[in-house]
């Protein structure tokens, strides 16, 4: 009797201590869903510096003190020569930090270009987490772009899923040992409930996390600080209003600007509200400023400014007639959104004298009216541009077709651009004066072709509609889709999850670049559309006659 309670025992314990371990394990091999600041992807910043159009990416840091990888795209026709790096920490230090004071570079390197475009590299060490500034220079003129460098930090959910782990997995053996050495295996129950309790909260916290929101985001959210970007969970949960800011008024301070010589001038950006200079654009589009400027003939530039300091851009520029210029600045502020703010006055370029100038613009396609497809040639590039019925209030799409293969590159982070003004006279022949006074900017953008057949070998994709975006509205009403011939180029999917997209190096879009927009207002209006192909930035120019819709008055 005494031989079979024993092997009861026994048996009843060596469940006890199965079981303790099965539900270790299973508990173990659950997915942890815990949430922590996000370490965030490849950051792109184009910049016109001097008469480079350059595209500079800097490689996400994964690790500090550690690596950071700054890649330079250079385009068609830019000059091979050094560019020197300076990386320059802007975040104050605690009193007992044993690094170099902020505000003086701490890292620096020289970026050789070569006379073929494409990507060059170099290697900045980064010793701090925080806000740092970057230093671009040619020798003339210096960029300086703002990024922050972010720390792996650990949420407060994830401490509670690895602390409960720890506790379930420092009681484990406890309650091994009372099971198989105590004379009553109740004691083993102890720990065994402590266990339990540990991953209990574990999962819990691991369930959870997920519905939790993240902190403010130093940098996108908040302005970046050391505290902030080291700790960002010990930041209280501001109302959303907190983080609201007023629009930018953008000014111009030019000297003289003649016709047909390079020149710089400075654009000053103030707060609408306190007359402050404005230190806080965050990267839009791959670029903390694009500048829109039209000439009198209805050439566009689309420049991207160099920040020299706080509130303050230097454009370089070469005007290729003298007149009065349009100026149209695209920008995102930090908790403002974006915004598309015009200056008042915009830019007087005065006769260049005996300079000689650059040949005027091509003459623009005109559509509408029953035209719906034109062609001419950009830069040796055959082009296409067809377009849907163009009727004020109703979607309207319209394709250009960039040559005749899938070897597009991503440009500002996108296959193609399209900027329109209007309406404008149909009789002016001062088009920046037209531009000027015209009612509507807008800006919408092409992901590619967007055709099932295009899409068919994307996971996760039932349907095909092209992607456009209004600045400032970010409206993606209306969309329609793109035509697009099978096995003509795919769609430039946006990264998700911290993910990068893909760089200028990589030519497998197009040709097709579809855009969709909705005219408010019938009328005449100027249409650029901009593609990269072999590195070089292709601008079309059209004139598109949008119709009243029917029963309308226009």
């Amino acid at each position: 009797m005494a031989g079979v309670t024993v092997a009861r025992a026994v048996r009843c314990r060596v469940l006890l201590v199965a079981g303790l371990w099965t539900l270790l394990v299973s508990a173990g091999m659950a997915p942890a869903f815990a949430d922590s600041a996000a370490a965030g992807a490849d950051v792109s910043v184009a910049q016109s510096l001097g008469d480079r159009e350059l595209t500079i990416v800097l490689r996400r840091v994964t690790s500090v003190p550690g690596p950071l990888r700054v890649d330079v795209v250079t385009h068609a026709g830019t000059a091979a020569g050094d560019l020197t790096l300076a990386a320059t920490p802007t975040g104050a230090l605690g009193s007992g930090s044993r690094l170099p004071a902020p505000g003086v570079p701490t890292a620096e390197a020289v970026v050789r270009l070569g006379g073929t475009p494409g990507m060059y590299s170099a290697t900045l060490d980064m010793d701090r987490p925080g806000p740092w500034e970057l230093a671009i220079g040619d020798g003339v003129r210096v960029a300086r772009i703002p990024f922050v460098v972010p720390e792996q930090v650990t949420s407060p959910p994830e401490r509670l899923v690895y602390g409960g782990f720890l506790v379930a997995g420092a009681l484990l053996p406890v309650s091994v040992l009372l099971a198989m050495r105590a004379r009553r295996s109740g004691w083993a129950l102890l720990p065994a409930g402590g266990m339990v309790a540990g991953m209990a909260v574990s999962v819990t916290a691991a369930l959870l996390s997920a519905s939790l929101p993240l902190p403010p985001q130093p940098g996108g959210q908040l302005d970046p600080t050391v505290d902030n970007v080291t700790d960002p969970y010990s930041v209280p949960q501001p109302m959303i209003s907190d983080f609201s800011r007023p629009p930018v008024l953008l000014t111009v301070e030019a000297g003289t600007v003649p016709a047909g010589r390079p020149s710089d001038f400075d654009l000053v950006l103030i707060d609408a509200a306190t007359g402050a200079l404005v230190d806080d654009l965050l990267v839009h589009d791959s670029a903390l400023m694009h500048l829109l400027v039209v000439g009198p003939s209805g050439g566009l530039s689309h420049l991207h400014p160099i920040r020299t300091g706080p509130g303050r851009y230097q454009v370089h520029m070469t005007a290729p007639e003298p007149g009065r210029y349009a100026l149209s600045a695209e920008l995102a502020r930090r908790g403002g959104g974006v915004q598309m703010a015009r200056a008042a006055t915009g830019l007087t370029v005065t006769p260049g004298g005996a300079s000689a100038a650059p040949q005027s613009p091509s003459a623009p396609l005109h559509l509408g009216s029953g035209d719906t497809s034109a062609s001419m040639v950009v830069d040796g590039n055959r082009i296409t541009v067809r377009t849907t019925a163009a009727v004020a209030g109703t979607p309207t799409t319209i394709t250009a077709e960039v040559g005749d293969t899938a070897d597009l590159q991503p440009w500002l982070g996108m296959v193609g651009h399209l900027i329109m003004a209007g309406p404008v006279p149909e009789a002016d022949t001062d088009i920046a004066a037209a531009v000027h006074n015209s009612a509507i900017w807008g800006h919408a953008h092409s992901m590619g072709p967007t055709t099932m057949q295009a899409m068919g070998d994307m996971p996760g994709m039932g349907g095909a509609h092209n992607m456009s975006e209004m600045t400032g509205t970010h409206d993606m009403s209306g969309m329609d889709g793109g035509k697009a011939a099978a096995g003509r180029g795919v769609m430039l999917m946006p990264p998700i999850n911290g993910e990068s997209p893909p760089d200028e190096t990589v030519a497998a879009y197009g040709p097709d670049v579809p855009f969709t927009f909705t005219f408010p207002v019938a009328g005449r209006y100027r249409l650029w559309i901009q593609a990269e192909r072999n590195y070089t930035v292709l601008t079309i120019p059209v004139v598109l006659d949008v119709a009243a819709a029917q029963g309308a008055h226009r």
